[in-house]
């Protein structure tokens, strides 16, 4: 009984082989020899193309205030280790920068949306965030920078 169902098992297979067999019509030549199928499963799970982390995932949230001259940074600086006022009161008062109407707040970016110097500073491990960093000297001016939230990067923040 056994070997009557295998038999008739094989038979339908056989009879049904050529439905499942390339034709010359829907084979795809290529040009790599990557693109084999089984190859590329292997290639994929050792390249982390898929598993890697988002593009946006390092963002930085961030205030400043930016001025002409140095000078202008140290009385800024003075005004604000004597408690005069607040540094979103300063960056309205003082800033040459249109976020001054927001406090000096640039929002929310990620690496490389700012100028270099400015990101050197933002994204660096030892910058602690709530923690007044500058004068930072960029094309612009000088800035007072204050990171308020960092996110992504890993464990160093």
């Amino acid at each position: 009984m056994m070997s009557r169902t295998l038999f008739l098992i094989a038979a339908v297979m056989c009879s049904c082989a050529h439905a499942f067999a390339p034709s010359a019509s829907n084979i795809q030549s290529s040009s790599t020899a990557l693109s084999m199928g089984l190859f590329d499963s292997f290639t994929k799970a050792f390249t982390n193309e898929e598993y890697g982390p988002p593009p946006d995932a390092v963002k930085a949230t961030a205030r400043h205030i930016l001025v002409p001259t140095l000078e202008d940074a140290n009385e800024v600086l003075g005004k604000v280790a004597g408690g005069e006022t607040t540094f979103a009161g300063l960056a309205s008062q003082y800033s040459t920068c249109p976020s001054k109407s927001r406090g000096g707040s640039l929002g929310s970016f990620s690496p490389g949306t700012m100028v270099k110097e400015f990101d050197e500073v933002v994204f660096a491990p030892d910058t602690k965030v709530g923690e007044i960093m500058g004068p930072v000297q960029t094309q612009f001016g000088y800035h007072l920078i204050v990171v308020d939230k960092r996110t992504g990067g890993g464990d160093w923040y």
